[in-house]
């Protein structure tokens, strides 16, 4: 019985450190267009995060594994059919740059209203090194994730892996994280366009040398961090406390209970960059 745990330890520690190429691309025909400019990530980063407000909350609207939006606190229909953009016309409204940081090759972002689990309300394929503007609605309250189409797009929830959480108030400001808590599948930095230097999330790779019980797989195959929270709220000690070693508390959400990593953004738009992760 030994001899069988260390093997399966050493398989899973061997599992993890492997690179799990993604096999699948954009759909057919890709027509995007012309990039917008890549962000100075170094510049971004090098703003004092004492200098700009953090939040535990403020206004997002997100969404916990304790609490649903239903009623008349809900304002939309979840999405029968998703929408395909290869990235929306910037006329300075609300939404969010997408930068794939991914040389790899093209990636696949999905983007879902909260409580909106099994099909998503849009999807964007970007190519490396490219960034494209998504525009969204006023009040949306909802998160992007990485991804493929064969998972994301199968009618099935995929919430394993790295959230950028967003939402937008009454007033137009919006409110933005990078979160943890439903899994880690690679880093995601975001920054607010309205001029104020706030950011945060994280660039550096941290899916390799995590600890037994850290990982779980994604379904299509790849391993990942596992989720750091259960449904009741109770907290998976192991992948939380990995997170928390590679990259703080402030930064992003490892749980509900650490940090203020939200930051606002005055006109409603926002920067995201996706470094290479296991989609």
């Amino acid at each position: 019985m030994l001899y069988s745990f260390s093997a399966l330890a050493l398989l899973a520690l061997t599992v993890s450190a492997l690179p799990n190429p993604q096999s699948e691309g954009p759909p057919a025909n890709p027509n995007p267009p012309p990039s917008a400019p890549h962000p100075n990530i170094d510049d971004i980063k090098a703003v004092n995060p004492n200098s700009f407000p953090s939040y535990r909350t403020g206004n997002l609207q997100r969404e916990n594994l304790t609490t649903t939006h239903a009623g008349p606190q809900k304002r939309w229909t979840c999405s029968s059919s998703p929408i395909l953009t290869w990235g929306d016309k910037d006329t300075g409204g609300r939404g969010v740059t997408i930068t794939n940081a991914d040389n790899g090759g093209w990636r696949g972002f999905y983007i879902y209203h909260n409580s909106c689990d099994y099909v998503p309300w849009k999807y964007i394929w970007i190519d490396a090194g490219a960034t494209q503007f998504v525009s969204l609605p006023d009040r949306f309250e909802g998160r992007i994730q990485r991804g493929v189409d064969s998972a994301m797009l199968s009618g099935s929830p995929q919430t394993l892996g790295t959230w950028f959480e967003i939402s937008f108030d009454k007033d137009g400001v919006g409110w933005g994280d990078t979160s943890l808590i439903r899994g880690c599948d690679g880093a995601a930095l975001l920054w607010s366009l309205d001029g104020s230097g706030a950011w945060k999330g994280f660039t550096q790779y941290i899916l390799e040398g995590a600890p037994q019980g850290a990982y779980d797989m994604k379904k299509d195959g790849q391993w990942v961090i596992k989720y750091t929270e259960n449904g009741d709220g109770s907290i998976n000690t192991i992948p939380r406390d990995w997170l928390i070693s590679q990259i703080g508390t402030d930064l992003a959400y490892v749980d509900d209970y650490h940090g203020n990593p939200v930051i606002a953004s005055g006109n409603g738009r926002f920067g995201t960059y996706w470094p290479a992760g296991r989609a």
